[in-house]
């Protein structure tokens, strides 16, 4: 029985872990897409978010993305210091004999309002943008997203 326990518990902190990490590719993925402009042509990424969208936005629209989001203070560096924090904070809960569950459960719910307040800038940015669009431009934005859809990353290589 207290062997069932423990796989249990170990399974449960690798998918704590997991879903961690997942939460802090996503945010990564939509600051950096934001933040760099990545054009064709440049490298590509996994999109788990808007980053087709913002890809998708053409010259003025797109900077006007990045101010808004660069004004709406979700990616600032206090951000950072603070995702550095709660990671020592699983690190240690990991790492403590006792397993804290509710400390580790509070470090990762605060990554994920981090990430969800991200998000939501990044579509506030962009829906203001496609707001102000007439129908052509919508159109011509929609084959651009639609092209962005389709690439597909760079398939990983094998290690034999």
């Amino acid at each position: 029985m207290a062997e069932k326990q423990k796989k249990s518990g170990r399974l449960q902190r690798g998918l704590l872990i997991g879903s961690l990490a997942l939460n802090l590719l996503v945010l990564g993925v939509v600051a950096g897409t934001v933040f760099t402009g990545n054009g064709p042509g440049g490298p590509q990424r996994v999109d788990l978010t808007a980053g087709p969208l913002t890809r998708a936005m053409e010259g003025e629209r797109r900077d006007a993305v990045r101010t808004a989001l660069r004004e709406s203070g979700a990616f600032e560096r206090r951000d950072r210091s603070e995702i550095r924090q709660d990671m020592q904070v699983l690190l240690a809960t990991l790492r403590a004999d006792e397993f804290d569950e509710v400390a580790f459960r509070d470090a990762l719910s605060r990554q994920r309002a981090r990430l969800q307040s991200g998000q939501n800038a990044v579509l506030d940015a962009v829906t203001a943008q496609i707001e102000e669009m007439d129908s052509e431009e919508r159109a011509a934005f929609a084959d651009r997203l639609e092209d962005q859809a389709r690439r597909a990353p760079a398939p990983r290589r094998q290690s034999n």
